[in-house]
């Protein structure tokens, strides 16, 4: 199999011919229609999954009991390094969402 690969490879790179392109590919490209900033999108359904989320979370007394439990069984000293680390998830999160190499 790698014999067949390597003679393959062999064949088109010595038959490779270029056509010339005379500047027709920055013709196309100046020519296609900008995309629209949809980024938004993402921003909004996040916000009205939260505002459900924390809905549901206390109208049924859920979110309640469960930070009960959690502050009676997590140590203090986690709980302050958790609080410590929303500064460096907050700057990554922006520096995410200012990144535009990524396409939607």
């Amino acid at each position: 199999m790698e014999t067949n690969d390597k003679l393959l490879k062999d064949f088109f790179s010595e038959n490779k011919k270029e056509i010339a392109d005379n500047g027709f590919s920055n013709r196309v490209m100046q020519n296609l229609p900008e995309t629209a900033d949809r980024s938004w999108i993402v921003w909004v359904f996040a916000a009205i999954g939260m505002a459900i989320s924390i809905y549901f979370g206390l109208t049924s007394g859920l979110l309640e009991h469960a930070f009960s439990i959690f502050f009676k069984t997590v140590p203090y000293y986690y709980l302050i390094a958790g609080i410590a680390c929303f500064p460096l998830l907050g700057t990554a999160g922006y520096y995410l969402s200012q990144n535009k190499s990524y396409a939607f």
